[in-house]
């Protein structure tokens, strides 16, 4: 049998320590991150710092800690060292690139990005990030690429989608861009995001969804519509919108809407409309006196996008006119 060496043992024991620390500054930093106590997270591994200078894992978390009390700046000597230290490990390079994008680098923060993904591709917020690099660059045909690689892996990932959509239409491609709003707002219809895809539809001259206001509301809805086979009845997009329209009313007894109904075929087809909208209202909850109802037998005449939209039928929830 053959012994090991003194110096063998000694460099096993060495090793088994620097693992072991290692796997201790990760639970530690882990732990402040995940609670939100970085001033005393930073306080930790500054010390760690100081006693070990060469740890790439405390010179991370301590450039995590201060990175999310939004001190870049200072933040970013540590990962730095953290990256050269270990440069393997893509989640230094990562986050590095984050700090370099708040500190106002954004060609070194790509470069990060790079590096991250030159240690694993399927490294997913590198990505990410690495296409809103190039985006925000004005580097459209770069950041595409990267957005459909993100959607490989999460396909119904809101920034990529979002995203993908607004390069589709700022380089002209309307026949991709309309599809790819519009599986945005399949999948993400409320917030600040969704009211800008829908204004970004609007103007590509499609108004599957629109906003309309009701109250001091502005709400965003899918187009309302009868059912092609049911003439009498709305379809089942309808009815998730105007459910949402008669939870408004019925939860506010002195909000009222007017049902403003458009249609090139006549008044008569634009009251029908409108009177299955209001019945479907009525049906869920609203009152009789807070549903009014306007129709025009003619196209709804729409601005949007800097053009002129013609609609040949429409129904629009609105405040009741004076």
């Amino acid at each position: 049998m053959i012994m090991p060496s003194v110096r063998t043992l000694l460099l096993l024991a060495v090793m088994s320590f620097m693992v072991a620390a290692c796997g201790t500054s990760r639970i530690v930093g882990n732990y402040y991150l995940r609670t939100d106590d970085y001033s005393k997270g930073a306080a930790h591994f500054r010390k760690q710092v100081a006693e070990n200078p060469r740890s790439a894992m405390a010179n991370y978390y301590l450039g995590r800690m201060l990175l999310a009390q939004n001190k870049a700046g200072e933040a970013l000597p540590y990962l730095e060292q953290a990256a050269s230290l270990d440069s393997g490990e893509e989640e230094h390079w990562f986050w590095l690139g984050v700090a370099r994008w708040a500190d106002g680098d954004m060609q070194g923060e790509r470069e990060a990005y790079q590096k991250a993904l030159a240690i694993d591709p399927k490294f997913f917020p590198a990505r990410l990030y690495l296409a809103h690099n190039y985006k925000n660059a004005g580097r459209f045909d770069e950041a595409l690429p990267h957005y459909d690689k993100v959607l490989v892996e999460a396909p119904l990932h809101p920034d990529a989608l979002f995203n993908r959509a607004d390069i589709l239409q700022n380089t002209g491609k309307r026949g991709l861009a309309v599809p790819a709003w519009k599986k945005y707002l399949d999948n993400y219809p409320d917030g600040s995001w969704a009211r800008e895809a829908s204004l970004a539809l609007n103007g590509l001259g499609d108004f599957t969804y629109r906003i309309h206001v009701i109250g001091v509301r502005q709400i965003l809805l899918q187009k309302i519509a009868l059912d092609s086979a049911s003439p009498r009845k709305l379809t089942k997009e309808s009815k998730e919108s105007t459910d949402v329209v008669a939870s408004m009313l019925k939860d506010d007894p002195d909000l009222q809407v007017e049902i403003a109904s458009y249609d090139d075929a006549g008044e008569s087809a634009a009251r029908d409309r409108a009177e299955v909208v209001r019945n479907e209202l009525l049906k869920n909850g609203a009152r009789p006196g807070q549903v009014d109802i306007a129709v025009y037998g003619r196209p709804e005449i729409i601005r949007a996008g800097g053009e002129i939209h013609t609609l040949d039928d429409s129904v629009v929830f609105r405040n009741p006119r004076p």
